[in-house]
């Protein structure tokens, strides 16, 4: 086998490997997450209880709360809060002796749906059917979820290709009129046409599937309030953009392939994880230049294939014109910056997400990602120290080698795009629990991991993780001396090796709370330790 061939089937074994690795990361769908709920899921009541509330870790719109008795009736609610990070509702009085389940589905903040359900027994405890009432649920997953990230990886790659070859490609080829004599400008206009109508087409088909994922039976009211919604704007505005590229397409002026192309690009910044991050407003920056990025590498290096393709070579000589050679230099100029700067507003979005935990599903798509961006850097960097020197020069072979790794080149970004479709589905460590405060402890025996959620003022959920410590009990004391707040004090007892939850813990009023740890080990040993955490009213 000659070297160029060992080359590309070593590539190709990459790109298989990554895609076999993240076809194994195992899902993390939510966005907005439920801290609690009352009854708690599993709970068996002797007095029936008289309300249903549900606690996120920031404000929701309930779309759906339905409580139904074994008999698959639905109990009637009243008095139903369903915005705010505690939706609930009122149950009638003295419902009878039996198991129900509380199915429910919301809009979190980023626009995103988030579903969900839970069980609880009034009267004699009967485990059997609580565990087929949870079977069944089970069994009823989001039909939709699927569907929905094969349509999303398609809006993105249609979006950024119409936008990289209407308006970054066309910039960077400028007015050629050997280029149009090929062909390659009435090409460029017909698939960005093709693309445009399809995409817009699966923009609509993505707003009706996300419909059926929030309601189950729709009216104007609702679908006023979804279109009215952060992804009712961005949606409207993709829409917008895409027309008027078309437009462009028909013969429009030159101006509308910028107009079109920022309306298209903005229209991803007020829909997913930019808008609930710590800092929105630099986060839909970074996200931007990111889009951008993305969209020139996409168009460019279509632009790029479509001119290698009409080479020709006479006796071992390539045929070959400055003004082609002098359109891929500017690409390759450009992109010598640009891509760097892409995947810069790419690691810091990642961080502003605290997305980069290996451990997180979110964190390991946004690994595979950045891995499989690099591979595709490292192609561009040979073709531009390399192969783009000897095809100035005329050699043949160099010319057929850079067209097939820019094909490669291609089917990365496409792949890249693909993970992209399922990143976003995922919720940021640094988003899906709350803005947590954590602290670790280290003793040269082992580890403590404590962590708050939402790390609000209210009620708020502690977990506790042990290493290399046979812990047998955790005690927390809270105080903020400050505001004057008395020791709270809580214990708990593992509920598996090593790890600690304690529910309901209520911190008041925002400040640097003092917590003393005491853990445990033994009925002579014990550790003891002292730390400070802030909680934020945000």
């Amino acid at each position: 086998m000659s070297r160029p061939r060992r080359v590309f089937a070593w590539i190709w074994a990459g790109i298989l490997g990554l895609s076999l690795w993240t076809a194994g990361i195992p899902p993390a769908f939510a966005h907005a997450s439920l801290l609690s709920t009352f009854p708690e899921d599993g709970a068996v009541l002797q007095e029936a209880p008289t309300q249903v509330r549900l606690v996120f870790n920031e404000p929701v719109q309930l779309t759906q709360l339905q409580v139904l008795d074994g008999n698959g009736q639905v109990l009637p609610l009243e008095n139903l809060v369903s915005r705010g990070e505690a939706p609930q509702g009122d149950l009638p009085r003295g419902i009878p002796a039996g198991v129900y389940l509380v199915s429910w589905r919301a809009i979190s903040a980023d626009s995103h749906p988030v579903s969900g359900s839970f069980v609880f027994q009034v009267g004699t405890a009967d485990p059997e059917l609580v565990q087929a009432v949870r079977a069944a649920q089970v069994r009823k997953r989001d039909p939709l979820h699927w569907p929905l990230v094969g349509v999303r990886w398609g809006i993105y790659l249609g979006s950024l290709f119409v936008v990289g070859v209407l308006g970054w490609w066309r910039l960077v080829r400028g007015r050629s009129s050997v280029l149009g004599a090929n062909g390659i400008e009435l090409s460029d206009k017909a698939w960005a046409f093709v693309a445009a109508w399809l995409t817009l087409s699966l923009t609509l088909v993505a707003f009706g599937l996300h419909l059926a994922q929030l309601y189950p039976y729709l009216n104007g009211q609702k679908l006023l309030s979804v279109m009215l919604s952060p992804y009712g704007w961005g949606t409207g505005l993709r829409l917008v953009g895409l027309g008027i590229l078309i437009w462009a397409c028909e013969g429009g002026p030159r101006w509308a392939n910028g107009l079109g192309s920022v309306a298209v690009i903005g229209s991803f910044l007020p829909i997913g994880h930019a808008l609930t991050s710590e800092y929105p407003a630099g986060t839909m920056a970074l996200l931007g230049l990111h889009l951008a990025g993305s969209a020139f590498w996409l168009g460019g290096l279509w632009g790029v294939e479509r001119l290698l393709s009409r080479l020709r070579q006479r006796d071992g000589v390539l045929e070959w014109t400055s003004q082609s050679a002098g359109v891929i230099q500017r690409f390759s100029d450009v992109a010598t910056w640009a891509v760097p700067g892409l995947v810069l507003a790419g690691v810091g979005m990642g961080g502003i997400h605290r997305g980069w935990d290996w451990e997180h599903p979110y964190g390991q798509y946004l690994w595979a990602k950045l891995l499989l961006v690099l591979m595709i850097v490292g192609l561009g960097a040979h073709n531009k120290l390399r192969l783009l020197p000897a095809l100035r020069e005329g050699v043949w072979s160099a010319g057929r080698s850079l067209r097939q790794i820019v094909r490669l080149e291609l089917v990365g970004l496409v792949l890249v795009l693909a993970l992209t479709s399922f990143l976003v589905a995922q919720a940021p460590p640094g988003q899906g629990a709350g803005p947590a405060c954590q602290e670790t402890l280290s003793w040269p025996e082992g580890s403590l991991r404590l962590q708050i959620l939402p790390c609000r003022p209210g009620n708020n959920r502690i977990q506790v993780e042990v290493k290399g410590i046979p812990a047998q009990e955790l005690s927390l004391e809270f105080d903020l001396p400050a505001r004057g707040i008395p020791p709270l004090r809580r214990q708990a007892l593992p509920r598996e090796p090593g790890q600690f939850e304690v529910e309901d813990v209520l911190l008041p009023l925002a400040g640097e709370w003092q917590l003393k740890v005491r853990l445990l080990v033994s009925d002579f040993e014990e550790r003891r330790e002292q730390v400070r955490l802030r909680v934020e009213d945000r």
